[in-house]
């Protein structure tokens, strides 16, 4: 697997390189970290308030009149403490990732490239354009506490990864290897793509062909064997009018541990303050028990999205991959086969997790995420096979 890659900061971004000078700016989006910058506020602010209250004797947990049946063994002013803290932590930290960005300048046939990290001094490249060998289309996966989502990532690539420049990034799949294919036109470069093979180069005359048609032209081989032994992840199942592929059981890495542990902590803290309201409810007041449905909710959910299942419905003209939770099960993607035009098994390297991508010109699947790099192969041939028969 290929793994030069850079860290790129937004997921949403666009070069105008109708123009022989262009600009680009990427740097987190501020919209998205200002939420996190007010809550992170407010925490603090009803941390500290609530703490010195409690050191001034402004309120009092359990009243003098009452006699007292239980002791906490954490005093109340070491959880607005906690509050504080991790308040001023989300403030500080989302700030931090707003002053940090990576600057392009387009001019004439040279990049000069900024980069400001957060701990170090600001770095200054510059290269020509004839040194950039193609543009590169990839997917990644990123995790946003228990949810994950894609993010489709065109960019114009050097063997220096420093020097690799975002063109287009984005976390919807529509129309994706449409910019792919424009941007290799307009810098007159191959079309790129990470793949279990190492980094394919794609000619731009072959870029809107189908499957099928690579196939008929001889560029594509139907290297699918019926004999070889089903992997023992999927499982297979033919019906009247579909074929369904499908995740086995569950893969854990170590996102999964993550997001168990915080589940853990939640509960922890819901059975901490159910089982003694007493001592809370004057700390938190009529929020207490709606604290505690949050954080049921919020557990629900999160085993929900643990314990979700991929699978893939193959039928005669279309290929919808769809999501089973433990209770319901949703439709998330689908593509004609028609309009398949590239079936890869590529990689994220920030993880290291492989999957089947299924690309069309307008959109993107992508299937198998954490499975064998020998059973993604197996998946790919079968959906060659079916796709060009």
């Amino acid at each position: 697997m290929h793994h030069n890659v850079p860290t790129h900061l937004s997921n949403k971004l666009e070069l105008n390189y109708k123009k022989r000078d262009a600009f680009l700016t990427d740097r987190a989006n501020l919209k998205l970290l200002l939420p996190g910058i007010v809550f992170g506020f407010l925490l603090f602010l009803l941390g500290i308030y609530e703490w010195n209250n409690v050191f001034r004797g402004g309120t009092e947990i359990i009243p003098p009149s009452e006699t007292v049946t239980y002791h906490s063994v954490f005093a109340v002013w070491f959880f607005d403490l906690c509050f504080a803290v991790v308040g001023i932590g989300m403030v500080v930290t989302n700030i931090l990732l707003y002053i940090r960005y990576n600057k392009y300048k387009f001019i004439g046939k040279k990049v000069t490239i900024i980069k400001r990290p957060i701990l170090r001094d600001k770095l200054i490249l510059q290269e020509d354009l004839k040194n950039y060998t193609g543009v590169r289309f990839r997917v990644e996966f990123l995790q946003s506490g228990f949810l994950t989502q894609n993010r489709y990532i065109v960019e114009l690539y050097h063997p220096n990864p420093e020097k690799i420049v975002p063109l287009y990034l984005s976390t919807s799949a529509k129309g994706v290897r449409k910019k792919w294919k424009d941007y290799a036109r307009a810098f007159k470069l191959p079309a790129m793509i990470d793949t279990d093979s190492g980094l394919k180069k794609i000619e731009i005359k072959n870029l809107n062909k189908s499957v099928a048609q690579l196939y008929k032209m001889g560029l594509l081989k139907d290297e699918y064997d019926q004999y070889d032994p089903l992997p023992d992840t999927i499982s297979f199942v033919r019906k009247k009018d579909k074929m369904v592929l499908k995740v086995r059981k569950i893969l854990w890495d170590a996102y999964n541990l993550l997001a168990w542990l915080a589940i853990a902590l939640i509960a922890a803290i819901v059975l901490m303050i159910a089982a003694n309201p007493e001592v809370f409810k004057e700390v938190f007041s009529s929020t207490m028990y709606s604290m505690i449905i949050a954080g049921i909710l919020i557990i629900v959910v999160a085993l929900q999205i643990l314990f979700r299942k991929e699978k893939l419905v193959i039928k005669k003209h279309k290929i919808v991959n769809t999501h089973k939770y433990m209770l319901f099960s949703t439709k998330h993607n689908e593509i004609m086969k028609k309009d398949i035009e590239a079936i890869e098994v590529t990689q994220n390297p920030s993880t290291g997790r492989c999957f089947v991508s299924i690309i069309s010109e307008d959109n993107t699947i992508t299937f198998g995420a954490k499975m064998s790099i020998k059973d993604l192969q197996w998946i790919k041939r079968f959906l060659i096979h079916e796709i060009i028969r």
